[in-house]
């Protein structure tokens, strides 16, 4: 059964809402999967799994860098098999962001790596004002005003669309599946190919 590492970073716990929705989708897909948040993901092998799904929530413009260090670090690895990248930011609220062209915030991110995703997606996140430390309301309600979104500080929107997530897991695990049967079967033939070198008889 092809296993599949999911690793993410939230600020506020959406990114984690999210990767644990991908998760229930893998595995009703009947992949096996691991989900860990990036402060601990130093201690697994991204080279042991079928399939690296890497998620990250925008805060103030900026991921979170353990999340660049995390995919940079194990970029060899991570490129063998399928792999996506998902952003998670307030401004993907807008049809027009969540594409690549039209969300800077991913832009900057991907450029600044070494590593480049088979995959991206962007999802939008949860406006939760009562949830945040009185410094980071003021900021994002300025934010919000800049960008003609909701300001008032009782306001608490999720703008998941979970049809899209459920819809990103399931590319993602026909493409881990599909990539762990082609690989399975060039092992066979291999392995059923007496010509290989090293597979002559004494």
């Amino acid at each position: 059964m092809p296993s599949t590492l999911i690793v993410y970073a939230t600020t506020d716990g959406q990114t984690r809402k999210i990767s644990e929705r991908i998760q229930q989708t893998l595995r009703a897909s009947g992949l096996e999967t691991t989900l860990v948040d990036v402060g601990t993901a130093s201690a697994l092998d991204p080279a042991g799994f079928d399939g690296v799904i890497a998620g990250a929530s925008v805060r103030y413009g900026k991921h979170d860098p353990a999340m660049a260090r995390f995919l940079d670090g194990n970029r060899d690895a991570i490129n063998r098999v399928p792999n996506a990248f998902f952003s998670v930011n307030l401004i993907a609220r807008k049809p027009e962001k969540r594409n690549l062209e039209g969300n800077k915030y991913l832009r900057k991110f991907l450029e600044r790596l070494s590593f480049r995703p088979m995959h991206v997606e962007i999802i939008a996140g949860k406006l939760d004002y009562p949830s945040y430390r009185f410094i980071d309301r003021i900021m994002i309600q300025m934010i919000m005003k800049i960008t003609d979104g909701p300001t008032d500080g009782k306001s608490v929107i999720e703008y998941t669309d979970w049809d899209q997530v459920d819809e990103f897991a399931r590319r993602m695990a026909e493409a881990i599946a599909s990539s762990n049967e082609s690989a399975r079967q060039s092992e066979n033939s291999d392995a059923a190919d007496p010509d290989q070198p090293g597979k002559q008889g004494n």
